[in-house]
Order: structure tokens, then C-alpha cells, then sequence
């Protein structure tokens, strides 16, 4: 067997109705004290450094989202803790709390062996609200982040090949955006489909995956059809499942993803193989998570 890889579009766990004009990313002077209180014994980075790194990462993010290329994006740090009016945006997302946590050690692994490590433990709270005021997302986000020196010849040298505080809040401030993201917004997905290199055509079955690879699925597809038309004596059932779930995965490069399911049930019915049962299965989840999609990505109608 041989693969190609596939990017797929995965809708956003939160669902509401398409893309909005007008988004409002915020949070407030209390959060910045609180994280500069938590953090005044670790660190002397600035905390409202870190927030608007967050709060615009989380805009960036969402900018290459699709669907969302011609929304318009707000950024709000406000007075007191309290959201700006609702009314004004179409979405708002508001930063209600933030926790963070670092330090490092280091652990001798033999007599000239040293590695250190840079913790980063972290909490922070997330809501959406809709244009109404109504919460429609409320999640809080907890993950730890480690960066290693590698092993290094003493302590010493293992602690300085940490890198800066300044840069370690700048890839949590990312990744902090990229966990909250792929949340509200849809995502493309990287991944894999394999294909067989059936025997009994080796020269064709090349072809066919050397157009799979230069995105020439139709002629793939035709070359596996071709295949199959040649498959006339009875008894190669193994042979033909093989050529119609490549079929199938041709059909779903091309985002045919009914034709798909329909010759992936074809091959299924020949060969009733745990790997054609998984992808038949995939498939139809592909179709249902289409239904969100369509919704997600939808162009919303013009304001007048």
C-alpha cells in the first residue's frame, strides 16, 4: 500500500450560525493585575505583553479561518471587568481569566550529564457572547508547557540553553490561541488516505498513484476504472475491493464524498476488511460534519 495525504476541513466544536461581520476580542485591566500579582516572584515580563499577544494571536488565528476572510476584528482591553456592550458586535469573545505559573529544574542524569527544563503551567477562561448577550461558549483551558535544555555538560550551561522568559510567553500566548480556535472556528486538518498497489497491474497501479500525487484525480480514477473493467474473470474479489476503494478515495480527493461512500460500499461488500469498514465510517462522518460546515462557513447577510 501507498499514501497521500489530504486536507481536510473540520468544523469548529462551537456551533452557531456562519461567519460574522463584526468580532470582538477582549479582557480587562483586572485580569492583567491578576496575572502581574501571580507572576511578580517568576518573572519580570509584562503581563499585558503576554494578553495582547494573546488576544491578537487569537485574532490572527481566526482571520485565516474559512469563511471568516472579510470579517471585520475589534480588539478591547477594558477598564473594569466587565464585557463592552454586546450589542455592538456580532461575536464576542472575552479573556475572563488567566493563570500562570513557571519555573525549571534540573536533574542530574550521570556525572557529566545535566538537562533543565522550563515549566509553563497555565489556566485561562474563555466566553462567547452573541450579539444578544447571551453566553453561547463558556471553557477553560488548562495545559502545561515544558521546553528542555537538552543535556548539557553541567547545571549551569543547561539553565542558560533555556530560552527567555520573554520568548517562552510569546509560544504560549500562540499556543494559547490555537487551542481556543480550533474551538469556535473551522480548521483545515492534515491526514492520510492509502491506497493499494494492486498486483496484477503494477504498471497501471503507478500511475495511478503518481496522479494521485500530482492531483490528478479524475485520470486516477480512470485508470483504477479501467482496472476494473479488466477484472472480468470470477474469483478476483480481492482484486476488484482493492481497485473500488481506490475508487472511492479518488472520489473523496475531488470532495465527491457521496460517490465515495458508494464505492467504498461497493469494496466493503467485497472485502469485509477493517481498514474499508474505517474508511466507509470516515466517510460518512465527513458527510455530517459537511451539515456543520455549512453552517460555520456560511457568508452572513449584508448589514444595511
Amino acid at each position: 500500500m501507498r499514501y497521500c495525504p489530504i486536507e481536510t476541513l473540520q468544523p469548529a466544536r462551537l456551533t452557531y450560525e456562519g461567519p460574522k461581520n463584526h468580532i470582538a476580542i477582549c479582557t480587562s485591566q483586572t485580569v492583567l493585575s491578576d496575572a502581574i500579582r501571580a507572576n511578580t516572584s517568576t518573572t519580570n515580563i509584562p503581563a499585558d505583553s503576554l494578553i495582547s499577544n494573546i488576544l491578537f494571536s487569537l485574532q490572527y488565528l481566526w482571520e485565516e479561518a474559512p469563511g471568516y476572510e472579510n470579517a471585520r476584528f475589534s480588539i478591547h482591553i477594558t477598564p473594569a471587568d466587565v464585557p463592552p456592550k454586546t450589542s455592538s458586535f456580532d461575536l464576542m469573545v472575552w479573556l475572563d481569566e488567566l493563570q500562570i505559573k513557571n519555573t525549571y529544574f534540573g536533574q542530574q542524569y550521570s556525572f557529566y550529564e545535566w538537562e533543565a527544563y522550563l515549566y509553563v503551567n497555565y489556566a485561562a477562561k474563555w466566553m462567547v457572547y452573541n450579539k444578544s448577550g447571551t453566553i453561547i461558549d463558556e471553557y477553560t483551558d488548562r495545559d502545561l508547557m515544558v521546553w528542555p535544555s537538552g543535556i548539557r555538560a553541567n547545571k549551569s550551561e543547561a539553565v542558560l540553553n533555556l530560552p527567555e522568559m520573554k520568548d517562552a510567553w510569546w509560544d504560549l500566548g500562540i499556543a494559547l490561541s490555537q487551542q481556543y480556535v480550533a474551538r469556535i472556528a473551522p480548521q483545515w486538518k492534515t491526514g492520510v488516505r492509502y491506497i493499494y498497489m494492486v498486483n496484477k497491474f503494477p504498471e497501471l497501479s503507478k500511475q495511478a498513484y503518481t496522479s494521485m500525487q500530482n492531483d490528478g484525480y479524475i485520470r486516477a480514477f480512470n485508470i483504477w476504472e479501467n482496472m476494473l473493467l479488466a477484472c472480468r474473470k470470477k474469483g478476483q474479489k480481492r482484486t476488484k475491493g482493492q481497485i473500488i476503494y481506490n475508487m472511492a478515495v479518488a472520489c473523496e480527493f475531488q470532495n465527491q464524498l457521496d460517490e465515495a461512500i458508494y464505492w467504498a460500499q461497493r469494496s466493503a461488500n467485497l472485502k469485509q476488511k477493517s481498514r474499508v469498514v474505517d474508511y466507509l465510517n470516515l466517510l460518512r462522518e465527513r458527510i455530517q460534519q459537511q451539515t456543520k460546515l455549512d453552517l460555520q462557513t456560511s457568508q452572513p447577510e449584508p448589514e444595511t
